[in-house]
């Protein structure tokens, strides 16, 4: 995954944060998905203007975590939320809301 690409949320994607765990629903199929509280936070972070870079070192600096660890657990989430259509990258900022 290239860190220097700005994660967002894809333009058929709704969520919220409820009880501290973010509610992804996709549009186009009805899936939903519940994060867990890291899950949410790389959500949260995946705004279209925190570079995947800003998001690992963000992991890093408030949990306890190494960051070889971090870099692998936030790309394999990241990979997810864009095989479900969750998010997707762009090369340059593009903040959301």
């Amino acid at each position: 995954m290239d860190e220097n690409c700005y994660p967002a949320p894809h333009s058929q994607v709704a969520a919220a944060i409820v009880d501290g765990q973010a509610v992804i629903v996709m549009a186009d199929s009805g899936n939903m998905s519940v994060l867990n509280e890291l899950g949410t936070r790389i959500w949260q972070l995946s705004d279209g203007f925190h570079r995947v870079e800003e998001i690992i070192q963000a992991i890093v600096s408030e949990y306890e975590v190494e960051e070889a660890q971090a870099r692998a657990d936030v790309s394999a989430f990241l990979e997810q939320l864009l095989a479900l259509d969750a998010l997707v990258l762009n090369e340059t900022p593009q903040p959301t809301g």
